[in-house]
This record gives structure tokens, sequence and C-alpha cells, in this order.
């Protein structure tokens, strides 16, 4: 019976895991002809997968121990079997009823060929192949392996109801059992605490027996007046019986041993739940490249799977959660160097490493310490996983990797600008005391949120939190575009942590100041990397203490003690578009009667991973190729933004909504979004749809704005112009001091600062005495996004360009409520960092350091431009307008082509007087630059508060 077990096991197991391209040929006769030594090695394969191997290592393994020939190329070996049965492990588990125990079926496995081997092989014979095929290290586990038998029940001892060494027990059996003093049949409670019997009649018989003896010592017990010599019959038998069933339990696998024992309620009830959840996968982390390997594997390469990118840049992960199959996945996102070194020094063996569990709400967090470093004075590096207990999914996630008790730990790096690598994986085993807390957290959660219906856990799982996936969505947009500078704004606290912070972000404003001076000069960056690579870590780690100081993983926003919910306005919507997975999402905030409201729109036409590639083909284009290629280009890619307009139109129309706030997402933050028509005409835009739209990181940011402590602006008006000229590669251009002129003479509070006198630090110490900061200049991007600017006066180029690090260094704008970078691309990037989703151009600076709103450009604009754009917009805020309708005003002036009809009286007519005294042509050439770019208006964007 026993053997008919094993077998339909191991023809299980070949039928479920060999692969389809897996052939015979590929292995020794041994191994072809026996399955359950074939199955022994698909087993032996998922096994390897635990401990992080990759599939290259696998399949060299596999060959150098003769499991499979080893002249098949190891590329063979790992496409047609390595891969697919890791595949199928992921997706499903493994094929017995303990679908996540990969590692006890194996042993199992293991023992079972063992005890068959011996009864052909000698016993020297078999402990060689267990160390050198299948590779078991520890001497006490090749013994405890060759004490399994083929046939252990050759060793089962009789029924002492039945019969026994002397009789005396027999006979004092069947004496009790028709006295009614010992029961034949065993206790219902019996079997029901061992569930695992109820395939296995030959184990069932053997605790059958068992409970025969045990009951007939302890009714011996209570029977008074028995003789000695009867007693001393008894017990020759029930010596004789034990040394027998001894033998038998000693030629049983471990998990049969465990089948015999009895089970506890929560024990039970938690492997019930575990195979309600079979079947439960993520499709992301299905496929070959999904789970990293161990980093000294030759098939390690800078790549990363799409879905840790995902989380890391569209959800703000750092620390994440989740389940391969039998495989309890933890994410770690490291950032600065000390993290790497204490990286470095987990995955150097023998590695050590704590574990720490804490109590918070209705969840638990499990805190995973890294190595500590010698000689550090900081906190050692920390990771916490949350797993919320008010979540099924979550609860039943905590089970599993309780019961299971290791996690796959994957480390991928964020490095230069915000570019994600992998590091590599490592398993980690849980320590007992941290896996018992966590199943009996989990067990009494699902207890409290599923009952004994656990054969519902998928389906809850499935529809459970769908209320919630809107807010969710929201806030983990918050959260990964709150990055970088922006927490030096929107982040608070009373702590000294927070001093130190500010204090170590200003210093690696400076020190990258002074970097992309270099870079700009073109100098050797070798001493300066290793000062800005120090300055970088150096606030990372405030950052990270200063986290963990104020317990909430992100600092504590300055608008959190208004409020648990985001600050926006009524009759607002604060719309953060989402990359998932290539299908945009659209997560709505808005409020009502002080409430936040939620709504996720999916779009799933909208075909985001075409579109960036078409957007990066454009934006590599120039604006003056010819036959307008680039503006028809524009043209099309905004006519492609048709879909999302619309669906930001149902998600807000229906509640009156006048404002908008988008924080758009790659590749959309590069298109001019406030563009995107509304019907196939192109008549209506979403800049019709409502009276205000404008772009904003996160509604953290915005909040942070709106609450800042404002100063007393010296000057109304601060104009900076420069036209170039004076360094190679700054062509000049008469725009710049054109704007001046006309600026000058529509403001009565106006300070002007032109040519030689518009250095940046000239700049930088003029700015804080404004109310509104107008630049007007060459724009320079950069593939460093800290040396990006705008060209001013200097002896050199990294002494001319304002930076966005010179501006993170040195400004600061309470008193500033509108900056104007009238130049090409100040609202565009070059980078390729995608940690921060927007905002990564020059205008993010001056919000960071205070300024309530920016007007910039996404692309190339004209002197002329540039100069009408600025004298409509100054003429309305001149006469007192605010910035939300001066902006509008002039926006609506150039796109429906108002100065084809000349003002007679009010703002623009002074502003059109002041460009005809300068440029008596004007009108002409705006024309036809109209009509090359019918779109030349939706360059100009508003971001911040207005």
């Amino acid at each position: 019976m026993r053997i008919t077990w094993a077998d339909g096991l191991a023809a299980r197991i070949c039928h479920k895991l060999r692969p389809e391209t897996c052939r015979s040929e590929m292995f020794p006769s041994w191994v072809a002809d026996d399955q359950l030594t074939l199955a022994t090695l698909l087993t032996r394969i998922a096994a390897d997968d635990i401990g992080c191997s990759s599939p290259q290592t696998i399949g060299d393994r596999l060959r150098s121990t003769g499991l499979v020939l080893p002249g098949l190329p190891g590329s063979v070996v790992t496409h047609d079997l390595v891969m697919p049965v890791l595949r199928t492990v992921r997706s499903g588990g493994v094929p017995w009823e303990r679908w996540w125990d990969v590692g006890g079926l194996h042993a199992l496995l293991i023992e079972l060929w063992a005890g068959r081997r011996l009864s052909t092989h000698s016993l020297e014979e078999v402990r060689y192949e267990l160390t050198a095929v299948w590779c078991l290290e520890d001497d006490r586990l090749v013994d405890t392996v060759l004490d399994n038998a083929e046939d252990p029940f050759a060793f089962l001892p009789s029924d002492l109801l039945h019969e026994s060494a002397t009789g005396t027990a027999k006979a004092c059996a069947q004496f009790l059992v028709t006295r009614g003093l010992m029961k034949i049949t065993l206790p219902d409670a019996f079997l029901s605490t061992r569930p695992g019997l109820a395939d296995r009649p030959d184990l069932t018989e053997v605790v059958k027996r068992w409970h025969h003896r045990v009951d007939l010592e302890e009714t011996v017990h209570r029977v008074r007046d028995l003789s000695p010599e009867l007693l001393r019959g008894l017990r020759r038998d029930l010596d004789a019986w034990d040394v027998q069933m001894g033998q038998l339990t000693s030629h049983l696998t471990a998990h049969e041993l465990k089948l015999i024992l009895p089970m506890t309620e929560d024990e039970r009830y938690g492997e019930e739940c575990l195979r309600a959840g079979w079947g439960r996968h993520r499709a992301e982390l299905v496929p070959d490249e999904a789970l990293l390997w161990r980093p000294d594997s030759d098939a390690l390469n800078s790549s990363m799977p799409d879905w840790m990118a995902e989380e890391v840049i569209t959800c703000g992960t750092r620390f994440f959660h989740s389940q391969a199959g039998p495989h309890p996945v933890w994410l770690a996102t490291v950032e600065a160097e000390t993290h790497m070194a204490a990286v470095r020094r987990l995955m150097e063996p023998p590695t050590r490493y704590g574990f720490e569990v804490e109590d918070y709400g209705d969840g638990l967090r499990l805190w995973f310490q890294f190595p500590t470093l010698p000689a550090d004075p900081d906190p050692p590096f920390r990771a916490p996983y949350t797993y919320s207990l008010s979540w099924a999914e979550h609860a039943w996630e905590l089970l599993h990797l309780a019961t299971v008790g290791y996690a796959r730990l994957s480390i991928v790096r964020l490095v230069g600008d915000g570019e994600l690598s992998a590091v590599g994986s490592v398993w980690l085993g849980l320590p007992e005391e941290v896996c018992a807390l966590a199943k009996e957290a989990a067990i009494a959660a699902l207890r409290r949120l599923v009952g004994d219906e656990t054969q519902t856990i998928n389906q809850r799982i499935a529809l459970e939190g769908h209320d919630q996936a809107a807010e969710v969505a929201f806030r983990t947009s918050e959260t990964a575009k709150g990055e970088d500078i922006h927490d030096e704004l929107s982040l608070e606290s009373d702590a000294a942590e927070y001093e130190s912070f500010i204090t170590a972000a200003r210093h690696l404003a400076w020190v990258r100041a002074r970097h992309a001076a270099g870079l700009l000069d073109e100098k050797s960056p070798s001493v300066g990397d290793t000062e800005l690579k120090a300055a970088a870590e150096g606030r990372q780690r405030t950052l990270e203490i200063l986290r963990a100081a104020t317990g909430r993983g992100n600092g504590k926003a300055r608008w959190s003690d208004h409020s648990d919910k985001p600050s926006v306005g009524e009759q607002t919507a604060f719309v953060h578009l989402i990359n998932r997975y290539g299908t945009l999402q659209l997560a709505v905030c808005r409020s009502r009667a002080g409430q936040s409201h939620f709504d996720l729109v999916t779009c799933e036409e909208f075909p985001l991973r075409s579109l960036a590639g078409a957007v990066d083909e454009w934006a590599r284009q120039a604006p003056d190729h010819p036959r307008r290629v680039w503006h028809d280009y524009l043209e099309q890619l905004v006519a492609e933004c048709v879909g999302p307009a619309q669906a930001i139109i149902e998600a807000a129309a229906p509640h009156e909504v006048r404002r908008l706030v988008l924080s758009p997402t790659a590749p959309l933050e590069l298109l001019p979004l406030h563009a995107a028509p509304l019907d196939s005409a192109r008549t209506s835009t979403l800049i019709d749809a409502f009276d205000q739209v404008v772009y904003a990181p996160t509604a953290r940011l915005v909040s942070a704005i709106e609450r800042s402590q404002r100063q007393a602006a010296v000057v109304e008006v601060l104009v900076v112009a420069h036209g170039g000229g004076h360094l190679p590669g700054l062509e000049p251009i008469g725009g710049p001091l054109c704007e001046a002129h006309v600026i000058a003479g529509l403001h009565h509070n106006v300070k002007v600062v032109t040519q030689e006198e518009a250095t940046p630090a000239r700049a930088l110490f003029m700015m804080p005495m404004a109310r509104i900061v107008h630049v007007a200049a060459h724009g320079l991007t950069h593939p460093n996004r800290w040396a990006a600017g705008l060209a001013l006066h200097g002896g050199s180029l990294g002494e001319a360009v304002l930076t966005s690090s010179g501006i993170l260094a040195d400004g600061v704008f309470s008193s500033v409520d509108l900056v104007i970078l009238n130049a090409c691309r100040t609202g565009k990037h070059e980078g390729t960092g995608r940690t921060v989703q927007t905002l990564r151009s020059i205008e993010s600076a001056f919000l960071a350091r205070g300024a309530k709103a920016v007007i910039s450009t996404l692309w190339d604009i004209t002197d002329l431009q540039g100069v009408v754009f600025s004298a409509v917009l100054h003429a309305h805020l001149g006469v007192g307008a605010d910035s939300r309708s001066a902006y509008a005003n002039t926006i609506r002036y150039l796109r429906e082509h108002r100065w084809r009809v000349p003002f007679e009286a009010g703002p623009v007519c002074a502003a059109e007087s002041a460009i005809d005294a300068m440029l008596p042509d004007w009108r002409h050439h705006l024309d036809q630059q109209a009509q090359e770019n019918r779109l030349f208006w939706a360059a100009f964007k508003i971001t911040g508060v207005v």
C-alpha cells in the first residue's frame, strides 16, 4: 500500500512538473527509467530555486552531479528543463497536498528514494550518492535519510488485541474490551486531529495499533489488585512491542511521522486556509525573469523585472511583500552607499541579520535588520514589511510566510538620477519565535475575517478592497511622486532629526551646484564625484533617521495636523495619471463637505507603451526640422490624448469641479495635457472645461505651499534678463531685453537686472525681495538635471548658468507668489531617471524653495512668442489680476489669435502698444508662427498654487 502511494506521488509529480520540452535523452538511464528518481530531480530544481540560485547555476549543478547528461549544453538544460519547472512551480506550487512546501516535498522524495535504493544497493553506495548526487552536506542528515526503508511496515508490531510476545497483553486487552473498559475503535477526535491520514490507511493502521497499546497500559493502571506476575508479563509484552514500533518509525519519512502526530486546532485551520488559497499568484511574478537570482550568478546583469520597476516607480515602494507561488517575496530598495555596504555583508557567508516584530494598529510589521557595519555610528539599515490584518490577503500572506519560514529578499538599487539597477536575491530564514508570533496573528485575523468558510478565501481576496482601490492608488502616487527634493518642503517635524535633514539637504544641493558647474565647464568630475556621493549619502541617512523618528514612513506631512486626508479644496479635482503595466489609470481626489472622495478610472484603450516610444522620438526631433515633422508629430501626440481627457471630464464633471490639478506620469509629463482635445474637430480642449488647469507633483506639496508662511515682498516685480552671446554656444537673442523693457512699462514697482548685472548670484540675492519673479534668458537642459537651468552672465558656462542645484542651495522664495521662466524648455527634462515621475526640471527647484507657482515652457519658444506672452501676462498682472486669471487670459489671447484685431482699451491694449513700439510688424510674424505650430500657445504651462 505504501509503495503504491509513493509510486502514485512520483507519477503525479512527473506528470505535472516534467516539461514537454524535456526529452528522456537528457537523462542517464537510471534517472529516465525510474519515476521516483525523476520526480526527485524535478523537485530538486524547485528546491534550489528557494535558495535563489539562477537557472543556469541549477542546470550546471544537475550536469555536474550526473542527474542530466554532462555533455548537454547548459543553455539546453536551462531552457528545456529548469525554467519550465520553475515557471510551473511559481504559478501553482508543487503537486501535492502541501503545495507551498517545496523543501518538504523534496526531502520526502529523497527519503523515499533512499529507502528504495537501499533495497538494491549497498549502504555505502547510497551514502555516496546522497552526498555526491543529491548534495546532502550534513552527515547527521545523511544518517537520518539512510534509516529509511522501502517497506517499513515489515517492522509493524501486531495489534495487541490479537497477538503479543507472551500472550499477557493480548489476554488483558481482550478481557478489558469484553468488560467495556477499553474500546476497539478510535475516538472521533483522534483522527480529526490528524487530517493527513485520510489518504493513508496504512498509517491509520499504525495509529490504531499505537492507540490500543497506550489505551491498554492506561486502563491497566486504573485496575487494582493485579498480580505482580501479570504486570511483569504485561511489561515484557509492551517493551517488545515498543522496540518493534521504534524500528518502524525510524524507517518512516519525516513527513509520515508528522502525519501521525496530532495537530492543534490552529495548525489544522492554518493548513486548511493555505490549501484553500492554492492557485493564488500574481501573473507578473510568473515570467522567467520575474525574480532576481543570487548576485554571484553569471546570469545577473543590470536589468530588473518590470514588476519591480512598477512598484518602485509607480507606487513609490521602498519595501514590499508579495508571493510568487510557494515563495514569499520581499522587495528592498537601497538608496545609499551604507545601504549597499550592508547588503554586501548580508550576501557574504556566514550572514548575520536580525528580525523584530512590531504590533501596529490593525496589523503586524516585521522589521528586517541588515548586518551592522563596523564603526558606523548611525542606526543599522532596517526594512519594514507591513501586513495589515484587516485584509484577508495580507493575513493569508503572513500565514504563508510564517508556515514556510523564509522570505526571498530581492534587492534593487536607486542610482544616478533615479535609475534602478538589480542587485540580487538572498534567502532569509525567519527565527522560530518570529514565525510563531506571525502565525498566531495571521490565524486570529483569518478566523475573524473568513471564519470556517475557508474555501471562500480566494473569492474574498479577489473582492476585498475594491472600495479602497482608488484611495490606495492615489496615496501610492503621492508617495512615488513625493520623493527627492519635494520631501524638503512637504515634510516637517519638531524633532532634532528634522533640522539635521534640512542641513544635509542644503549641503547636498551646494555640492551638486559645484559639481554642476564643473560639468558645464567640462571639468574632470573625479574629485567632485567623491564629495557628491558623500553628501548624497549624508542626506539619505538623515532622511532615513527622520522617517524612523516620525514613525510615518515618509515623515510627517505639513497638513497632517489638520487632516489625515489630502488637502484638496472644494470644487477641485486632483488627478494623478498613473502608468500601471502599460495601462493608464487616473486616480482622482476631490473634497465635499470636508471629506475626501476618490475615484479610479482605467483607460484600457489608451496605448501608453506605444505612446512612450512616440514621445521619445518626438523629443529627439528639432523644432526647426524641415517639412514640419516636429509640429505635425506634436499635433498627433496631443490628439492621442483625447481618451484621457474625456476620462478626466467624465470623472470630474458630475461633481461641479471648476479647478483641475494634473500630476502626469511618463511619458505624459512632456506633453501639454491642458491642450488635449475633447472632440475630433479639436475646437474644445481640456483647458476649456475648467476655470483653471494647473500642474503639481502631489497634493501633499500643494498643501505644503498653501500652508507655508508667506513673507512680505519689497518689490512687486523683479525682471532678470540676459540675451546671451557672451559665451560659446549661447547665441545672442533679443527677446529677453525686449521683454524687460516691455514689463518695466506695465508695472509701477519693478526692479530690472540685465546683461552683466544678471549673474546667478545677484539673481538669487534679489529674488527673495519680489512678489513676482520673471526670468528671460536662454534655457538649458542637461542629462544631469542638477546642471539644467537658465543661462545668465558669467565668465564661463558653469559660472553663468543658474542651475536647479544652485536654486536649491541658496534659494529662499517665501515671498514669491509667481515665477515666470520665459525661456526654452524650462518645464522639460532630459534625464532618464524615473523615480520622480513629474517636475524633474528647474521649476521644481523654485517650488521646493517656497515659490507658490511657476510658469514654464515645454519646448523651444521663439523670441516673439516669449515677448507677446510676457507682455499680455504682465499687462493683466499690472492691473491687479491674480496669477490664475492673468495666465488664463493670456493663453486665451494667444490661442484665439486676438492680436489680429487690435484692442482699443484695457490691459491688452497697453501690452500691444508696448510691443508695437519695439516690433512694429510683430502681428504678421506671429501669424506665420501660429500657422507653423497651431499649438504654440500650449508650450506655456503653470505649476503650483495659483
